[in-house]
């Protein structure tokens, strides 16, 4: 089996490393092939390394002196890492005892950038984006619901993996050569929100692909600390100005991005006469990286192998056909037992 290394990123998170740690170790242990654990450690100033290096010792640790972020604090992580498989991991993630293997067998195929397990609350509900199935509607890029109970079921072998558009942040595993080759998550989306999405978006770009692999299940209790460290105001605003700095590196065909920019033009105008100054903020502080949004984007014209439309197209397809397969089976049994 492939070796692999597990990358925490934690950032005063000293309680939730004790609660969700150890099940981390426990897959370590009983997972086939070698495992390491890295924790990088986002300048906490809490307990969080007095409890690492006196509760869990064999934990690699790797400190940042300041600040620097999610996203940086995984590209840290994959530089330090010693093995060809990466699972990224928030601190406020249980993971089931099996789930390393699923994810790595979702990555031999040399088509796969990334794998994401099930991802379940911490009321045991599947999460509704664990598979996003994507279309473009008046300037943005949106998700169809989809029934997440598809994923659980032990029905036919199905003609297509799961796609979807970007692996979950909170945990996924990515071939770390290609994590590396695209420099890891953007900082264009520092401090939060995005990073993920855009990271898929880009490998679908290249003709990689994202998968969900039903067979790996965690559980994302949403402890973390960017709820408890940052207002719920700014949150929203830096989730709402991520969007747009995504969207405007993100549409490399020309007449998405007339689009957006002609509907964004819209929101600002009118939706302050709602009184929802939310949007105007946003655009106001993206606007300072509307710059560097372009020039990433110019970039990944360069890379093109698959339009968002071709994106769109392959993932929604692939997955309906899934579901049309689940359906039919079910039927055939029903019919069966009458």
């Amino acid at each position: 089996m492939k070796s692999v290394s597990i990358v925490i990123p934690n950032w005063n998170g000293a309680d939730l490393l004790q609660t969700y740690l150890p099940s981390v170790i426990q897959a370590q242990e009983k997972y086939g092939g070698e495992v390491e654990i890295l924790v990088v450690d986002d300048a906490s100033t809490d307990a969080s390394l007095k409890l690492l290096r006196e509760d869990f010792p064999d934990i690699k640790t790797v400190v940042h002196p300041h600040n620097r972020g999610f996203g940086q604090a995984c590209w840290t992580g994959a530089q330090a890492a010693g093995h060809a498989v990466l699972i990224i991991l928030n601190s406020d993630v249980r993971v089931e005892p099996d789930f390393i293997e699923p994810l790595v067998q979702g990555l031999a195929d040399p088509m796969v950038f990334a794998a994401s397990p099930l991802i379940f609350n911490g009321s045991g509900r599947l999460s509704n984006v664990t598979i996003s199935m994507p279309y473009f509607k008046r300037g943005k890029i949106r998700y169809k619901s989809f029934a997440p109970q598809l994923l659980l079921s032990n029905g036919p072998r199905l003609p297509n993996p799961w796609f979807t558009l970007f692996p979950i942040g909170a945990a996924f595993a990515v071939d770390r050569g290609r994590f590396i080759e695209l420099r890891g998550f953007d900082d264009l989306f520092n401090p939060f929100y995005y990073e993920d999405t855009d990271l898929g978006f880009r490998a679908w770009r290249r003709g990689w692909q994202c998968i969900v692999v039903p067979e790996s299940r965690v559980t994302h209790h949403h402890a973390g600390t960017i709820g408890r460290s940052f207002k719920k105001f700014r949150v929203s605003t830096i989730r709402k100005r991520n969007r747009l700095l995504y969207l405007w590196k993100n549409l490399t065909t020309a007449r998405l991005l007339r689009q957006h920019l002609l509907f964004q033009l819209l929101r600002v105008c009118y939706r302050p006469f709602c009184l929802d100054w939310m949007i105007l903020l946003a655009t106001i502080l993206a606007v300072p990286g509307f710059k560097a949004a372009m020039q990433r984007r110019r970039q990944e014209q360069k890379c093109v192998v698959n339009s968002e439309d071709k994106i769109f197209e392959i993932i929604n397809s692939a997955n309906q056909a899934n579901r049309r397969a689940i359906e039919d089976h079910a039927a055939s049994a029903g019919l069966e037992q009458n």
